[in-house]
């Protein structure tokens, strides 16, 4: 599968540059939550975010009470702060929200998922953000039609001055990367990177990963 999935990148990044319409990134979520849509695979380049997708032959829609923590969780909010809010446990929270990334083609945590995630689940969930605008396309590989969406990546310019280290973990973060990964590819210790990451926090007026992510799509949907 992870062979198919990197086979599949170059050719949809050439066919989104070279084929692809405007979308509302609202439908991508519209999509996922009635399980018309599943992933094959999601990836980023230094531009652009995307996402590679194929259609359900038997479509079943998420559970509503496990989507709406799920929700919660990629427009921001802690999870912590989601279980207290809804009366759940914790570990109730997590398991509901990784349901729904499973049922979504995805076997990551939601801290981990693709930065198209949230942006989809905003513009639906956002109405002043309603309108905001990917990419689409389809490409076909070997009798096998895939739906291929991107869009610029959130992080491209930054509501605050950070420093150059500070910017790059950043950006690893809205890659998905772990702490100890961030750590390996920087050759930085984990302290070293935690310590970047509060004070890049600090400045953008945030308390974590998600609250990050959900700052920066707020501004570059602000930009246009």
């Amino acid at each position: 599968m992870i062979s198919i999935q990197h086979a599949l990148r170059p050719l949809a990044v050439q066919r989104d540059a070279e084929a692809a319409s405007v979308f509302e990134l609202r439908i991508l979520w519209e999509h996922l939550r009635r399980g018309t849509w599943v992933f094959c695979d999601t990836f980023s380049t230094s531009e652009r975010c995307y996402a590679v997708l194929r259609s359900t032959a038997d479509p079943q829609p998420l559970n509503p009470r496990k989507l709406k923590l799920l929700e919660a969780i990629l427009l921001g909010t802690p999870a912590k702060v989601v279980a207290l809010d809804n009366c759940r446990s914790l570990s109730c929270v997590t398991t509901a929200s990784q349901d729904c990334l499973r049922a979504m083609g995805l076997d990551c945590k939601a801290s981990q998922a693709s930065v198209l995630l949230p942006m989809a689940a905003t513009a639906l969930l956002r109405s002043e953000l309603a309108n905001r605008q990917g990419r689409f396309s389809v490409l076909e590989v070997e009798h096998e039609e895939y739906a291929v969406v991107s869009a610029s990546r959130p992080d491209l310019q930054f509501p605050v001055e950070l420093s150059l280290a500070e910017a790059a973990v950043v950006r690893s973060l809205v890659d998905g990367h772990s702490h100890a990964q961030i750590s390996g590819a920087r050759a930085r210790s984990r302290r070293t990177v935690a310590n970047q990451l509060a004070t890049a926090f600090r400045k953008l007026g945030v308390s974590g990963r998600r609250a990050t992510i959900e700052r920066l799509i707020l501004h570059s949907a602000q930009l246009g």
